[in-house]
């Protein structure tokens, strides 16, 4: 059994450092060329450069996405992000289309290319396509079953030895054939020529998260002309009416976690587990990333703990959680997971020492923190370790940048730069803590 690299997402420099303290061994994230995350902030000119030096002296690798889908008028566009990443020194590209990996085989030869999910790719023959090409992995079709998987790392073992395989593991599910939805083109004004109009280019507005008011839905059996059915939402205008909410999210999947899967996938040969969220926040890609680095360390020790990595993610799921089309039912939600317990989302970010005796950091905020509450805070170490500090034994001030400097506050607030008093050999600088 081999542990699968555990790849995560990184949409700016702070996800990027993030990943790094978390446990990352690869990294995925977008430059100048097309991508399918055109909202994340991504790492343009030498930022890309500035990411791959960071990362690769930490001993994780970099991979550009490159996965959009161009029109011929987007092509000088992917010449850009090729040339970037060959100057960057990156360790790979992450492309979906034909001719994006045959102009990167002329641009930049010595990079290898992985395929993206956005291929599609559910067979073995398009697999040895992709291996003629010149690719070097591929991220199987979404819409993959477990038993489908199991069959593809099969033929890959007879047929092509040496060829890599990787699946989406954690984070959000699409309503569409992996990303090749057009309700944004409806929904949301752009220009028909606009760069990136479509979810194919990178900039999906997710229209299956938006909240929806329905009266009825009528549909109608052509044959016969009549009713077939009517479909009636209970809704409110009333705000003295709580719990009843005057929308639904009619489209939204679940979120996909495959954790209880990863002995299997494992033993499996697959290559890679991608951890999906490159428009989430560093906080959240700390808790999950947290979580499944220690799961696959526990794997590695023949300890596999699930449950305690399920224990930590239930701070990060917005969503339940399901197998997918990896489960017998995929709406179901995995076990293990105690949605009625308490969630609790990281507070602030260390940002660095605040003197030179290791008693004050400079942090910021990720949210409302009142620092008298009873619980006191947790700090979220990687390796799953979650000291408590005492409430009283860590005090908050004012950062050098307020018009109070070094006065104590009882709450801060998100956005806040402040300095937090509190002594820890687990603190350091990139540590969240809630």
């Amino acid at each position: 059994m081999r542990i699968p690299e555990l790849l995560l997402p990184c949409g700016d420099m702070e996800s990027l450092e993030t990943a790094l303290l978390y446990g990352a061994n690869a990294v995925y994230l977008g430059a100048d060329g097309p991508n399918l995350r055109a909202g994340a902030a991504g790492f343009a000119g030498q930022g890309l450069v500035r990411a791959a030096a960071l990362a690769s002296a930490a001993g994780v690798r970099v991979y550009v996405c490159l996965n959009a889908s161009p029109r011929e008028q987007d092509l000088p566009l992917v010449r850009q992000g090729l040339e970037q990443a060959v100057e960057a020194k990156v360790d790979g590209l992450i492309v979906a289309d034909a001719g994006v990996a045959r102009l990167a085989l002329r641009v930049a030869p010595h990079l290898p290319i992985h395929v993206s999910t956005q291929a599609n790719t559910r067979n073995s023959e398009g697999l040895a396509f992709w291996r003629d090409l010149g690719a070097t992995r591929a991220n199987l079709a979404r819409e993959c079953a477990a038993g489908e998987v199991a069959a593809l790392a099969r033929a890959r073992n007879a047929q092509m030895p040496g060829f890599e395989l990787e699946i989406f593991a954690h984070g959000a599910q699409c309503m569409a054939l992996s990303g090749r939805c057009g309700l944004s083109v409806h929904m949301v004004e752009r220009g028909v020529n606009q760069t990136g109009r479509t979810a194919c280019m990178g900039a999906c507005a997710h229209p299956c998260r938006y909240e929806y008011r329905l009266r009825a839905v009528v549909e109608e059996r052509k044959r016969l002309g009549s009713e077939a059915w009517e479909v009636l939402e209970q809704w409110t205008d009333a705000p003295n009416a709580p719990g009843e909410a005057p929308w639904a999210q009619f489209f939204a999947p679940q979120d996909l976690c495959l954790l209880w899967h990863a002995p299997w996938l494992a033993r499996l040969g697959v290559d890679a587990l991608k951890i999906e969220g490159r428009t989430r926040s560093s906080a959240y890609l700390a808790v999950v990333a947290d979580a499944w680095r220690f799961a696959l360390d526990s794997l590695a020790k023949n300890a596999f703990q699930p449950r305690a990595a399920l224990a930590e993610l239930r701070h990060a799921a917005t969503r339940s959680l399901t197998a997918g089309l990896f489960g017998a039912d995929a709406r179901r939600e995995i076990p293990g997971l105690d949605r009625l317990a308490p969630r609790r989302q990281p507070m602030l970010r260390v940002i660095g020492p605040a003197n030179a005796d290791a008693t004050a950091w400079d942090v910021e905020l990720k949210g409302t923190f009142d620092t008298r509450r009873a619980e006191g805070m947790t700090l979220i170490l990687p390796g799953l370790e979650r000291p408590v500090l005492a409430a009283g034994s860590f005090r908050l001030e004012h950062g050098p940048g307020s018009s109070t400097p070094g006065l104590p506050t009882d709450v801060g607030h998100p956005g806040m730069r402040a300095v937090l008093r509190a002594e820890h050999p687990g603190i350091r600088s990139g540590i969240f803590a809630r």
